[in-house]
């Protein structure tokens, strides 16, 4: 199997160097497969997607499932992303999608991000998951002047064709609620919406499934599957599975080469974050920064970032394109740089964390789920960096779609439904992305 970045990225059995990681990691001690089983259902990906699939499996449906991750679980974007719950799971407009499939499908669409996100908080209240959580919904920040009009119609169209409830914000009323800053020129805040700690709530899911009795195998990488007898067999270093249904949730990890009908659809953009150190209050005061609310901003290569309990700054955005331990620290310089641009009397604040992930997608620019035509494998992937509300929520349509079989049984957004088209010349998507980054760049420069 092959992968399109460089093997430090790949790294299953390494640990992430994240803060999430420094601060709250906690150790499942599981297994790692090493023997031949069987099992009605093996769920491949042990993040968000696949234990949220394997959950309703079993309380839902009584069925037998073994869920296999080839790190520790949670070991991809599950356990390393920046901890928003924000919508939509998208890198379409809502007026390109309106465009594309109509007024009615864009609207179920939406109102299925906004039940993603609320899935996801029932899903801490229910199982009751410490994974600290703050803020009470999302900003969209005006990065420059020219853009407060634009996130000021983007706000209108939440809330009139959505109904997401909103909040228009001047500069002046954002600078005491939110942030200052060199690139706070007003924003709109939406409604749901909050920050986690991604590792615990990952952590709190696997002890839940792991209540359930569902049998989780990490480090346990899957290295080919056969067909034999209307059955697959899953093959890994040290044992086998043998099944009749396959879910892969593995989304901006998935391994080339392991299904051919996948192959060549997902294109993983790596993402990076940084972490300062604690800031002081008075630190904090210097740019009024008083939310806890995750933000973004309006460039179309955006920056997110947030406060976390501990008054330390994360800050993100896109990777390099490389995917080594060095341009990961070359990539980490630059943000530091990009943060002090826009809160520059934080000059002097150190980067204590920085460490990146993969994000996945597709010639859809929107999710991915059903089954693969006349095979009994189900899918669910392509979240665009928005997977603390999509991926749970996928998790459990998949499930409905794994027990039925039948895509058509499931209510929700056709946007949803089947695989993206194949890139043409997949060997190609770093360098098409590389294109895309430099037209977004040059967008961004001039505020258009």
């Amino acid at each position: 199997m092959s992968n399109i970045y460089h093997s430090d990225i790949y790294q299953f059995n390494k640990p992430v160097p994240s803060y999430w990681e420094a601060t709250s990691s906690e150790d499942l001690n599981l297994d790692k497969l090493q023997k031949d089983i069987s099992s009605e259902i093996v769920v491949i990906g042990g993040g968000y997607t696949g234990l949220l699939c394997a959950i309703n499996l079993i309380e839902n449906y009584n069925l037998d499932v073994v869920l296999v991750e080839a790190g520790k679980v949670g070991w991809g974007a599950s356990s390393r992303n920046a901890g928003f719950c924000c919508l939509p799971p998208s890198k379409m407009s809502y007026k390109k999608m309106q465009s594309v499939y109509g007024t009615e499908e864009t609207r179920k669409f939406f109102k299925n991000s906004v039940e993603g996100a609320n899935y996801t908080k029932e899903l801490i209240d229910n199982y009751n998951i410490d994974c600290d959580v703050t803020g009470e919904n999302n900003f969209v920040v005006a990065h420059h002047k020219n853009k407060f009009d634009q996130i000021k119609d983007q706000a209108e169209v939440y809330k009139s064709e959505f109904g997401i409830e909103t909040k228009v914000f001047s500069k002046e009323e954002f600078d005491e609620v939110g942030h200052g800053g060199t690139e706070q020129f007003g924003a709109f805040s939406y409604k749901p919406g909050f920050a986690i700690n991604p590792l615990k709530f990952v952590n709190g899911l696997a002890k839940h499934a792991l209540s359930k009795k569902l049998k989780i195998y990490e480090h346990t990488k899957v290295e080919k599957i056969e067909k034999e007898n209307g059955s697959y067999l899953l093959k890994t270093n040290e044992g086998s599975i043998k099944t009749k249904k396959i879910v892969v949730a593995t989304n901006g990890f998935y391994q080339e080469g392991l299904i051919p009908e996948m192959d060549g659809r997902v294109l993983p953009v790596i993402s990076n974050i940084i972490v300062t150190r604690p800031l002081t209050n008075q630190e904090l005061s210097l740019h009024n920064f008083n939310t806890y609310a995750p933000i973004a901003n309006s460039k179309n290569l955006l920056y997110y970032y947030r406060k976390l309990p501990d008054n330390r700054i994360l800050f993100g955005t896109r990777g390099d394109f490389e995917g080594s331990d060095q341009s990961n620290q070359n990539r980490a310089n630059d943000m530091e740089k990009f943060l002090k641009n826009i809160f520059p009397k934080w000059n002097n604040v150190t980067i204590d964390y920085n460490w990146r992930g993969l994000i996945a997608l597709s010639q859809k620019l929107t999710p991915s789920i059903g089954k693969i035509d006349n095979e009994e494998i189900y899918y669910g992937f392509g979240y665009s960096g928005v997977g603390v509300s999509a991926a749970p929520w996928t998790g459990k349509q998949l499930s409905k779609l794994v027990f039925s079989s039948n895509s058509k049984d499931l209510d929700i957004s056709l946007i949803y439904k089947g695989l993206p088209k194949k890139f043409i010349f997949p060997k190609l998507r770093v360098f098409y992305f590389k294109l895309a980054v430099w037209f977004y760049r040059i967008k961004d420069k001039f505020n258009i």
